[in-house]
């Protein structure tokens, strides 16, 4: 694994739990969250038309070179989104389920399938089932912290991984897994409630 995709798995594993905590301390809010949304966005366009030079760069110490030139800051983006959407949507233990499962769960398939997948899944050529199965394995007690059921917290675990893998496309743009896992995992652990 490169030393970029390293500092990009440990941001994953950080921001996750960061979101969580500052949230259930008031540190952040939906509307600061939001507010966040926005300013990267901006921030998003002018790095692509290379403007904030500083910004770029020390963005590029974290992001993927086709990303830089496509979408810069994508992963950071989606994933707050995918935060926000969560947040204001579910109460708030399903919401930090569904946000560790992604920080903790998408790491872990990313780096488990790099150092140790052999299996290659038919839905995307770089994951595969070793990967898939290490994501789901970490992201079950994870979410079971904050939802009492067991059979909950793996069936959310197994959604959400499963949101991983697949390239999904609307209209053309490709939609980041960093959105489509928080809010598998946050529909079917609400099922259980």
């Amino acid at each position: 694994m490169s030393a970029l995709e390293i500092r990009r798995q440990l941001i994953h594993l950080l921001y996750g739990p960061s979101i969580v905590v500052l949230y259930h301390y008031h540190f952040l809010t939906l509307p600061i969250l939001f507010g966040i949304i926005i300013g990267g966005s901006a921030m998003s366009i002018l790095i692509k038309r290379q403007r904030l030079g500083l910004i770029r760069r020390f963005l590029s110490f974290f992001e993927r070179d086709h990303h830089m030139e496509s979408f810069p800051g994508r992963g950071v983006l989606f994933f707050t989104i995918g935060a926000f959407l969560v947040l204001l949507l579910f109460q708030e233990t399903i919401a930090y389920a569904s946000i560790l499962i992604l920080s903790v769960g998408d790491a872990a398939t990313n780096m488990a399938g790099r150092y140790f997948g052999k299996i290659k899944t038919r839905v995307h050529p770089t994951k595969t089932m070793e990967g898939t199965l290490i994501g789901i394995l970490v992201s079950i007690p994870v979410a079971y912290f904050f939802v009492p059921h067991f059979f909950a917290a793996f069936a959310a675990s197994c959604i959400a991984m499963f949101l991983e893998m697949p390239s999904i496309q609307l209209f053309g743009f490709e939609i980041d897994d960093n959105l489509l896992v928080p809010l598998g995992a946050s529909v079917t652990l609400s099922l259980f409630n």
